[in-house]
């Protein structure tokens, strides 16, 4: 499937060398994908660290275009296996401004804990993965495909029997949850298992 998406994609500078064929590969992928990439600023960082590695930075700009790529864009793809304050406050404003933010880090096989904080945070526009090697590809394809389906209000009529209705409402009393909200978490339970589903939409 060929998308029309703009992305902002981020991550940190610090270590980026070390990390570089992974950045790029995601770079490149989106860019396969037909993706508009606001604000593309890595082969500029690059170039920098490789010819002026202890240069300053024209920083307020780099903020400001950064915070303009993200007001602007349809989803956030942050990859995070090297965290900071600067990825960490993108991720946040991206959520603020209810953009899908799909954020990557890589498997590390002598994790001290599975979870961080980050995990905590509830907010059904924050995916996070876990991948290794090019697993980024087929993550970064599933995201962006529900992503564009996901995000959109449409009415349907529910006929549902009695069981069916008495169950919805004493589950939207004893979870505080509206019965529409309990009817789509159930969807997105079946679909996100339903393997003909997923391949289709990232085709």
């Amino acid at each position: 499937m060929k998308y029309t998406t703009k992305v902002w994609f981020g991550c940190t500078s610090k270590e980026l060398l070390n990390y570089l064929v992974y950045y790029k590969g995601i770079r490149e992928h989106l860019i396969s994908r037909n993706c508009i990439l606001l604000f593309d600023w890595l082969e500029d960082a690059e170039r920098r660290i490789r010819t002026n590695p202890g240069g300053s930075r024209d920083i307020k700009r780099i903020f400001k275009d950064v915070l303009s790529a993200i007001d602007q864009c349809d989803v956030t793809i942050i990859e995070n296996t090297i965290p900071n304050y600067s990825v960490t406050h993108q991720i946040v404003h991206s959520l603020a401004m209810r953009k899908p933010t799909l954020v990557l880090w890589q498997k590390k096989d002598n994790d001290s804990f599975d979870d961080s904080y980050l995990e905590a945070v509830e907010s059904k526009y924050l995916t996070i993965k876990q991948y290794k090697g090019d697993e980024y590809k087929k993550i970064i394809d599933e995201f962006l495909g529900i992503s564009k389906i996901e995000f959109g209000q449409k009415r349907y009529n529910v006929v549902l029997d009695n069981k069916q209705k008495y169950y919805l409402d004493w589950a939207s009393k004893k979870y505080k949850k509206s019965r529409s909200s309990i009817i789509r978490d159930a969807i997105d339970a079946v679909s996100s298992k339903d393997e003909d589903y997923i391949s289709q939409i990232v085709k």
